[in-house]
């Protein structure tokens, strides 16, 4: 699979619709995906568990949260919803996709993604208008502008799609038998390298280790079984050539996913 973004973006126009119109959701589509917002229902804090639907084409597929190294990571703009104080994504357990010396993080074929809506005021509908910038890919990459919209009103009803998606979100470390985690970092001249050795029963095949520092770019990273534990190397690479390494080991967050199971974790010891 060639990983190179065409100089193009396919862009997905919304149907028309007004902020409190009758409709419950609007759908968009095109010969590459379709895009919905599935209404879902009134949580018990009062929130709203609705969720955002692609639906791509055969052999086509999108990116998780992170994308690792061959991938476009999605960025989401709600910010001209009405009534929405703020929208929480729950990202359900990725694909691993190996291509071409480069591993990535996604779904094929379709996205099902949980969305927790928070209202300014209960009592009142909330218009969800949102701004998605994906990347899709088949034998090439393509960045997708897509514009979705819908109107959360009344209490919904539970949505037996909604519900499997969130069963398969990342469980705490500890919860999946995660026991402790140490970490040492080897400063060169533009980067570091980072040993993260993490105590954890096997979680399933395909074992992977994905670790996010903030401020810092996480390339090359291999993880390997060793008994109870993962070790996992990669390297890291400040935004800017020179900048000195200052790195904060409570700050690492990194997830343990494979294809049965996905838990998250954050900080480490030194060791």
């Amino acid at each position: 699979m060639t990983l190179t973004s065409l100089p193009r973006t396919l862009t997905l126009c919304a149907l028309a619709l007004s902020p409190l119109s009758t409709a419950a959701q609007a759908q968009v589509s095109n010969p590459v995906l379709s895009a919905e917002i599935l209404p879902g229902w009134t949580t018990e804090r009062g929130t709203r568990m609705a969720a955002l639907h692609l639906v791509l084409a055969p052999g086509w597929h999108t990116y998780w949260r992170n994308p690792g190294e061959a991938g476009i990571a999605p960025r989401f703009d709600w910010g001209a919803s009405q009534n929405v104080a703020s929208v929480r994504a729950i990202w359900p357990r990725p694909q691993i996709f190996d291509q071409n010396g480069y591993r990535s993080y996604g779904y094929e074929n379709e996205l099902l993604l949980p969305i927790e809506v928070t209202p300014q005021d209960g009592a009142h509908p909330m218009a969800l208008l949102g701004a998605l910038a994906i990347g899709v890919c088949a034998e090439t990459c393509v960045p997708a502008d897509v514009s979705v919209q819908g109107v959360l009103r009344g209490s919904g009803e539970h949505d037996r799609r909604i519900t499997a998606a969130l069963d398969n979100r990342a469980e705490p470390g500890a919860q999946g038998g995660l026991t402790s985690a140490t970490c040492q970092l080897h400063p060169g001249d533009r980067d570091a390298e980072l040993t993260l050795r993490t105590s954890v029963p096997s979680i399933g095949r395909t074992e992977a280790v994905i670790v996010e520092v903030p401020g810092y770019r996480v390339t090359d990273t291999q993880t390997r079984r060793e008994g109870a534990d993962l070790v996992t190397q990669a390297r890291l690479r400040a935004p800017r050539r020179g900048e000195p390494m200052i790195f904060d080991r409570a700050s690492i967050v990194f997830t343990v996913l494979s294809e049965e199971q996905m838990l998250v974790s954050q900080g480490c010891t030194g060791g």
